[in-house]
Order: structure tokens, then sequence, then C-alpha cells
């Protein structure tokens, strides 16, 4: 099993848009399921069950696992794909003309390296060690800039130094400062 799928067309958005199928996937536990045996556990009628697990399995949120025979009628056990479902930016993107292109940049720059992100994440190429997160942290504005300006000259330092040899694999860096307002310092 996967840890991310990214849903990225419509189609996918669409199959998993519907209540009842959102209540398909939620059902599923450590072990996969038939439609018989999901409708028994969300109390509705075997063939609307079945209709949205063909549904999903058609656009790749589900998969067969195993079938079974019993008494003559093959039984078949579905899983999801992956743990987590993730409906990709792209896919929505569209753009307000809007006299904050400072902000749509910011907004572009988040985006893509949520792709990065994700992209990582469905190869399974995401190691814990490289998200770091620190959160309950306040910092003011000024904090934020000495931090910025530390990890540029240690950036640069390492950068300056770095052999010009084949490396192994490269990746990105984001530091991201989200502003909170005071009620949510309190939440976090």
């Amino acid at each position: 099993m996967k840890e991310v799928l990214v849903l990225r067309d419509l189609e996918c958005i669409k199959a998993i848009a519907h209540p009842r199928r959102i209540d398909i996937l939620q059902t599923f536990d450590k072990s996969p399921l038939s439609a018989k045996q999901l409708s028994q556990l969300l109390d509705e009628p075997h063939a609307k069950i079945n209709y949205h697990i063909k549904t999903l399995y058609k656009v790749g949120i589900l998969e067969l696992v195993e079938e079974k025979i019993k008494s003559g009628i093959v039984e078949k056990y579905y899983y999801p794909k992956a743990k987590n479902i993730v409906v990709g930016k792209k896919v929505l993107n569209f753009s307000l003309h809007t006299e904050e292109e400072q902000k749509e940049l910011s907004i572009s720059k988040f985006e893509n390296m949520s792709e990065l992100f994700y992209n990582a994440a469905e190869e399974e190429r995401l190691l814990d060690e490289s998200v770091i997160e620190y959160n309950n942290v306040n910092l003011t504005q000024s904090e934020i800039n000495e931090l910025n300006n530390a990890i540029k000259l240690k950036l640069d330092e390492i950068l300056k130094s770095r052999e010009h040899t084949e490396m192994d694999e490269m990746f990105d860096i984001a530091l991201l400062t989200i502003p909170i307002s005071e009620s949510e310092s309190f939440n976090i």
C-alpha cells in the first residue's frame, strides 16, 4: 500500500466526491473487504455498494486484492491503494486576475513545492528525516529574518565547499512561515 495517492484528474475527483464513497473508504481498516461485507457494515443494499466500489476501482482508488469462491460465487475483496488520498493542486488551478501579483506568486511557489512533495510521497521517495516541522514556535518578523539569514549563510557555505563530483539524490528546501492570529496561537 502506498502512503499517498494524488488524484490528478476530474474523473477521480468526481469518483471520490460522493459522500457514500467516502464512507466506503473510511470503513476499511487493516484488511480487505468485499462488497457484501461493506454493505453489511454500512447498512446499504449490496447493489448500491457494489456500484460505488466499481466506480472507485475503475479510477484506481481501490484495488482488487483477492478473489474467493464461496458456494460457487466469486467474492472480490478490495482495499484502498493508499493510506492518504490527496487532490492534486494543478487539477483545480485557475487564476483570478487581481492586483496582488506578489501573493499569487507566493501561492504559485507553494503549489509547485506541494506538487514536488506529493510526487516524492507518491513515489515513496520521501524520507521521514526530510520533513522537519516546528509547530508551536512563535517568531517575530525580525526573528524570521534572522533565521532566513542564518540558513542562507549556511547554504552558501555548503554550496561553496561542495566538490564538483557526482552527487546523491538532490533535494529542494522550503522554509514556510505562516502568520497566525492570536486566537489561532492559543488553539495550537
